[in-house]
C-alpha cells in the first residue's frame, strides 16, 4: 500500500495484447471480458499459489502473495478505509473486443487491451507468463490452445511500441503514462487558480462547455451506498452519479496502489458536479449475466449503454474523465464494464 503522502497523478500503463489460436476458437457474444479475466487468473493462481487447495482468505501470505496482491486483494491491517466500501479495485482492467463475434479461426489473433495500474505495472512479467500459461491450459468456451504472439504499449497519442515478443520471449519495460487527476481548483495541498473559486451562489461559472460520454459497455452505478447500505442502481445517470463514483474508483486506486490518497476535496468536487446539466440522454438498459463455475453463482452484469451529453463548467472534471477512459467506472470494472469514451466540445443539441 502507498505511504501518507498524498498524490495528484496516477500512473497507468496501457496494453495491447494478441492471442493466436491453434484450431478454432469459441467465445461468447457478450462478456468476452469475462473470459478473459477468468482465464488469466486461473492461470495466475496455478503459477505462483503454494498450495491450490487453499482459499485465499485463510492464506497467511495473503498480504505479500502476486496473486492475491494483483487478482484477489486484501485490505492491509492498517489501510484507511473508505466509506461505503469494504473492497478495494484490482490494479488492472481488461478492454476486451465490442464486436459480438463468437468464433476466431485458427490464426485470426484475438486482440484486447490491458490497463494496468501504479504497482501493477511491476507486475507485467506476471501477466505475460500467465497469458502464455493459459495458453498451454486452454482458453475459450472449447478450451483452444493459444499463442501469446505480442504484447505493446499504447501510448497517450495511440502509439505503439512493442514490450513482448512471442519469437523469443524478450520481456521489455512498458511505458507508464502519468496522468492528472487533481487540479488546482479542488486539491487540499495547492492553491486555487486565481478567479477560479466556487461562486457562493452554486451559479453555473463563465466558460460553459458539453461534453458527451459514449459508454461502450454495461455500466452499473449505486447512489446512496454507506457501509449499511447498498444503495440503489442508477438507471438514468446524472454527471454527478458518474464523477462520485469514478472519484471514489481512483481515489482507492490511488491510496493501494499508486502515490496515496488523492490531494482533493471531495465534497467541494461533488457539490460541482450537481450542478452539471444533463442536456440528453441516449443511454439504455440492457440485462447480463455471467457463471461463477467455481462457486455455480450467477452475477449480474446488467447496466447502460449509450451516449449522454452534459453541459456546464466541465474543465475541473476533464482530468478525471480522461482516467476514467482507461480504468472504467461502475461495478464489473474489471471486466471491461463501465467503459467510456470522450468527445468534447460538442453541440448544445442534436
Amino acid at each position: 500500500m502507498a505511504g501518507s503522502r498524498y498524490s495528484a497523478v496516477l500512473s497507468l500503463s496501457h496494453l495491447r495484447l494478441r492471442l493466436v489460436p491453434e484450431r478454432e476458437l469459441q467465445l461468447p457474444a457478450y462478456n468476452k471480458g469475462n473470459s478473459l479475466r477468468g482465464g488469466f487468473g486461473a492461470a495466475f493462481r496455478k503459477l505462483v499459489c503454494v498450495d491450490m487447495h487453499w482459499e485465499c482468505a485463510d492464506c497467511t501470505l495473503r498480504y505479500t502473495c502476486p496473486y492475491t496482491k494483483v487478482f484477489n486483494p486484501f485490505i492491509p491491517p492498517d489501510a484507511p478505509q473508505f466509506s461505503g466500501n469494504q473492497n478495494i479495485p484490482r490494479p488492472f482492467v481488461f478492454k476486451p473486443p465490442l464486436t459480438e463475434q463468437t468464433h476466431y479461426p485458427a490464426g485470426e489473433a484475438l486482440v484486447f487491451d490491458l490497463v494496468l495500474v501504479g504497482a501493477a505495472i511491476d507486475y507485467l512479467p506476471y501477466f505475460v507468463v500467465a497469458f502464455r500459461e493459459l495458453g498451454v491450459m486452454g482458453f475459450g468456451v472449447n478450451r483452444v490452445r493459444v499463442r501469446l504472439d505480442r504484447v505493446e504499449s499504447i501510448d497517450a497519442d495511440g502509439g505503439s511500441t512493442l514490450v513482448y515478443d512471442g519469437a523469443n520471449n524478450v520481456v521489455r519495460p512498458a511505458a507508464a503514462m502519468e496522468l492528472e487527476v487533481v487540479g488546482s481548483r479542488y486539491s487540499v495541498v495547492g492553491p486555487a487558480e486565481a478567479g477560479d473559486e466556487l461562486q457562493a451562489t452554486g451559479d453555473r461559472l463563465p466558460g460553459t462547455d458539453y461534453v458527451e460520454l459514449h459508454f461502450l459497455t454495461p455500466t452499473t452505478l449505486k447512489s446512496g451506498s454507506t457501509a449499511d447500505r447498498a444503495g440503489e442502481v442508477v438507471r438514468r445517470p446524472a454527471f454527478h452519479h458518474i464523477i462520485k463514483r469514478l472519484r471514489d474508483r481512483v481515489n482507492a486506486l490511488s491510496t493501494f496502489y499508486g502515490g496515496g490518497p488523492l490531494a482533493m476535496d471531495f465534497k467541494a468536487l461533488g457539490e460541482a458536479a450537481e450542478r452539471v446539466e444533463t442536456v440528453a440522454d441516449h443511454t439504455r438498459w440492457v440485462e447480463r449475466s455471467r457463471v461463477a463455475r467455481r462457486r455455480n453463482v450467477t452475477h449480474d452484469l446488467s447496466g447502460f449503454v449509450g451516449s449522454i451529453r452534459f453541459g456546464g463548467h466541465l474543465a475541473p472534471f476533464l482530468p478525471l474523465l480522461r482516467i476514467g477512459e482507461y480504468v472504467h467506472v461502475g461495478k464489473n470494472a474489471v471486466f471491461g464494464n463501465g467503459w467510456f469514451v470522450i468527445e468534447r466540445n460538442v453541440a448544445s443539441s442534436r
